[in-house]
């Protein structure tokens, strides 16, 4: 029993100190906005929900760009592929090949928007292919900018898929 309240008040006193990056909406206020007892601009999703969302980089590469838009705006899902088949080839937009573009497409049409829609993260439009804010995509954008920011960068891999 000692040592566990040992480690949660480690925990707390590092959290609240910030010294793991947390951003500080995660720690602060109440959302007096909507009667709950979650911290402003808190993530109405589970932790293993946000996680799962999260643990692909195609879906981080959607939040990111839906997070950019403005609330009002939304991007067309052919559009969004071109631009996240050029990241992941490290080329402009404009240079990616149809397979490289349809690659991306499908895998976001199939898995990634369905995931992201479902979880009202995204507003997709599976007719016209819009895609527009969520309910809490600003807030998995920084989420994700957060875990960026505190992990050290990838090494450099050749031809290794995305999943």
């Amino acid at each position: 029993m000692a040592v566990s309240n040992r480690v949660n008040t480690m925990v707390s006193d590092n959290a609240a100190g910030s010294s793991w990056g947390v951003p500080q909406w995660l720690l602060s206020g109440l959302n007096a906005a909507d009667g709950t007892d979650r911290p402003a601009g808190s993530i109405p999703l589970s932790t293993e929900t946000v996680c799962e969302l999260i643990s692909n980089a195609r879906r981080r590469a959607v939040i990111r760009h839906i997070a950019a838009l403005d609330p009002d705006e939304s991007v067309r899902m052919g559009e969004l592929a071109r631009t996240i088949a050029g990241e992941e080839n490290d080329i402009a937009p404009t240079a990616v090949s149809a397979e490289q573009r349809k690659t991306v497409y499908v895998s976001l049409l199939q898995n990634h928007l369905p995931k992201l829609d479902s979880a009202g993260v995204v507003e997709w439009n599976d007719r016209s292919g819009d895609i527009a804010h969520g309910t809490s995509v600003d807030e998995l954008a920084a989420l994700v900018e957060s875990i960026e920011h505190a992990c050290e960068p990838e090494p450099e891999r050749e031809h290794e898929p995305v999943v």
